[in-house]
Order: structure tokens, then C-alpha cells, then sequence
């Protein structure tokens, strides 16, 4: 069924304001993702510059700590007076930036070496848990422990350590040294990512060893078996969407593992942190097509409106032309309208009595046509002031089709 003009007209401005409402929902989410694809690449860059400063720091301290081991197991070392070989032991230790004490540990636990005292300061270590694991032979190599509140200095800390053992293989004591965190936060509070925005350092078991915004609290928690932990070491870097454990924010994570140590570095940006530019955007944008798609509707609205109201006068008119015709076709007198060229516009059936023509056939003919050149010229005068708008009488004998004398 054909739709009437009217409801094609509501009909192809609804399909124009939905297709405006499609090209901006289409620009606006553009924007979203060109937001959120800036931010992947911001914080992918920040979180590998996080990465290499903390792998150099880290670097740096185990070659310290390497180089205390190999001089513990050296009788040359060992053999020197007590203040040269703790320059010999500790001096590469002395140029790490962050870097707190180095400790020697014996078998038991206890301080026989101190890298900032001749005299070693008396504490037993033995309850650590970088001290328990080489004990228990569980592991070899370097060891980062759990962040911990310094004995020696009251310093919140990192403890990394490695062991080293006698010639049969038993374990003869323990180099361990403390990177404070203080440096850790230096580094993070270097970066601003908006509000909600965090930072985070992890060992590779998910114990949370800082974060920034910093929060003692938190400090040695394990977030091993969260979501987001589990994204994180799924992989030796990447970028997720996840709920934080501590805080419940939903935040872009950019996560990377450090060089080849047990640790995990993260920047966490809040998503409504990345996106508030584009909320903002996408609101005006998104206000600014529906007031378009309103108008749009509206005024086609308003247009079928008058286009209604239109074809209704002209079905009024049409119906009141046509009463008209039909009483002027029922009349026995002629009944003709002339232009002021002389050009038929209407006539009714008793011309076609007089003059044997349609009414039909008549209109736009001039009236020279229906009278004859010679009856045209007797009228012309009387024609010509009618047409001054001077009022006119007169009679004229004619002949009908039937060749009978008629006056008029």
C-alpha cells in the first residue's frame, strides 16, 4: 500500500535523523578509542621506562652483592686487615643510588660485616624470610624478599640477597642488602597519571612490595590469584582492563617484568581519568545531534502539518469548483469567463447548444475561433470595452450547429 505523502515525508526525515544519529554516535566513538589508544601508548612507554630504571637500580645492586659473595670465598680477600678488605667487599656497593646497608650474615643468622661500620652492629636476621630460604636450600641465586620496616635503620626497605657456601656445599652465610623504597617513590611520583591514576611494584609472586599513592598498609600484601595479578603473570608485558584488588577502581593497566629479577612493574591509569575528555566531548556531540535529529523530525513534523492542512483546502476547493460547474451546467443561459486576451477559461454545456463545442474543447481558444472573423469584428468593440470594465448589451443573430437563426 502506497504511504501518503505526508507519512513518507515523517517516514524519510525519522531515516535522516537516524542517520545523523549514526554518523556522530560513529565520530564519538572514534574519539573513545582515540582516547583510549593515546593512553595505551602513554602508559606502555611509561611503564618501560619504569622497567629499565628499576632493571639498571637492580643491576647495579647484585653486581654489589656478586662481588661481596666472590670475596667472601676468596682467602686472598679474606686475609687482608679488617679496613681493606671492607673497601675490598663494599666499595662497588657505596655507588647505587637508593642503596641502604650491606649486611654478611653468618650460618645462624648473625651480622659478622657491616658496609657502613668496621665494627659490625649487633642483630640476628635469622627470622627473615631471605635468610630461611637459603637455609631451607629452597633456593639458589639472588632473592628478593618481602618489603620490610629495616632493623638497622627503621627504613622502610627491599631486602635482596644471595648466599654463599663452603667447600662442601653447606651454607656459609648470607650478602644481603636493602634498597630503600623511598627511591621506588621517586621514581613514581615523577609520573602524573590524573586522579585514580597508580603505580605499582610486585614481585613476581604478587606480593606488593610499593605503590604509589604510597600506603604502608599495603606493603608485603600478597595479590596472588586476583584477576588482575593473574593477567600480569600471564605474560612478560601487555596492557588490560581490570578492577584493583585494594581499591575496587577500574583502571588500564601496562604492566612489564623486570629484566630477569623476580619483580613486576605497573601503571595503572583510572578509566574515567583517560575518558573524562571524551565524556565531555562525546556529551556535546551527543546533545548537539539529538537537537539536530529533533529539529529535523520537528520540522518534517510541522511541513507534513502544513502540507495536510494544504491538501485538505484544495480538496475544499476542488469540491466547491466542481458544486460549481454542476450548477452552471444545469443552467439554460450561456455561461462563459474570457481572459483579457480573449482566451477561453471556462464555459459551460450550453455553449456546446449554441455553438456546437465542448467545453473541454473550448478552453484556451481565443473567442475569435468560436465566433468567425466576421461575427468576431461586430463584437470586437463591445469585447473591448467589457474589457475597460465597461458594462455591455447587446444582441447578435447566430447560427447553431443545426443551421438554425438563434439571438443572443
Amino acid at each position: 500500500m502506497r504511504l501518503p505523502a505526508t507519512s513518507r515525508l515523517i517516514l524519510l526525515a525519522l531515516l535522516l535523523s537516524l542517520g545523523i544519529g549514526g554518523l556522530f554516535a560513529r565520530s564519538i566513538w572514534t574519539l573513545r578509542e582515540e582516547a583510549w589508544n593515546n593512553a595505551e601508548r602513554t602508559n606502555t612507554n611509561l611503564v618501560r621506562a619504569l622497567d629499565r630504571s628499576i632493571a639498571r637500580t637492580m643491576e647495579a645492586f647484585d653486581q654489589s652483592l656478586q662481588g661481596v659473595v666472590e670475596g667472601m670465598t676468596d682467602p686472598r680477600v679474606m686475609a687482608l686487615p679488617l679496613a681493606m678488605r671492607n673497601l675490598a667487599l663494599f666499595d662497588n656497593s657505596l655507588r647505587v643510588q637508593g642503596v641502604g646497608s650491606i649486611l654478611v650474615l653468618d650460618p645462624a643468622g648473625n651480622v659478622v660485616m657491616d658496609s657502613e661500620h668496621a665494627v659490625p652492629r649487633k642483630a640476628n636476621f635469622a627470622d627473615r624470610d631471605y635468610f630461611k630460604v637459603f637455609e631451607s636450600g629452597a633456593h639458589t641465586g639472588l632473592y628478593v624478599g618481602a618489603p620490610v620496616r629495616a632493623r638497622l635503620s627503621g627504613l622502610l626497605s627491599l631486602p635482596v640477597s644471595r648466599a654463599f657456601y663452603d667447600s662442601q656445599g653447606q651454607l656459609a652465610g648470607v650478602v644481603v642488602g636493602t634498597i630503600r623504597l623511598a627511591h621506588f617513590q621517586g621514581l613514581f611520583e615523577e609520573l602524573n597519571l590524573g586522579a585514580g591514576g597508580a603505580l605499582n611494584l610486585f614481585r613476581a609472586d604478587g606480593v606488593l612490595v610499593t605503590r604509589f599513592p604510597f600506603s604502608e598498609d599495603v606493603l608485603g600484601r600478597s595479590l596472588a590469584g586476583t584477576p588482575t595479578m593473574r593477567n600480569m603473570q600471564a605474560a612478560r608485558s601487555g596492557t588490560f582492563t581490570g578492577r584493583a584488588a585494594l581499591d575496587k577502581v577500574e583502571r588500564l593497566y601496562a604492566f612489564r617484568h623486570v629484566g630477569d629479577y623476580p619483580l613486576m612493574v605497573n601503571v595503572a591509569q583510572s578509566v574515567d581519568s583517560i575518558l573524562v575528555g571524551w565524556y565531555r566531548s562525546a556529551w556535546l556531540s551527543g546533545s548537539f545531534a539529538l537537537v539536530l535529529m529533533a529539529a529535523c523530525v520537528g520540522l518534517a513534523v510541522l511541513f507534513a502539518r502544513e502540507l495536510g492542512r494544504r491538501q485538505e483546502v484544495g480538496a475544499q476547493l476542488q469540491q466547491a469548483e466542481h458544486d460549481l460547474r454542476t450548477i452552471l451546467n444545469n443552467l439554460p443561459s450561456m455561461i462563459g469567463y474570457w481572459d483579457r486576451d480573449l482566451h477561453n477559461r471556462f464555459a459551460n454545456h450550453a455553449y456546446v447548444e449554441w455553438f456546437g463545442k465542448a467545453p473541454d474543447e473550448m478552453r484556451g481558444k481565443h473567442i475569435r475561433e468560436l465566433l468567425g472573423e466576421e461575427l468576431y469584428e461586430k463584437n470586437r468593440p463591445y469585447l473591448e470595452h467589457a474589457l475597460q470594465g465597461h458594462e455591455q448589451l447587446f444582441e447578435r443573430t447566430i447560427v447553431d450547429p443545426t443551421g438554425a437563426f438563434l439571438c443572443r
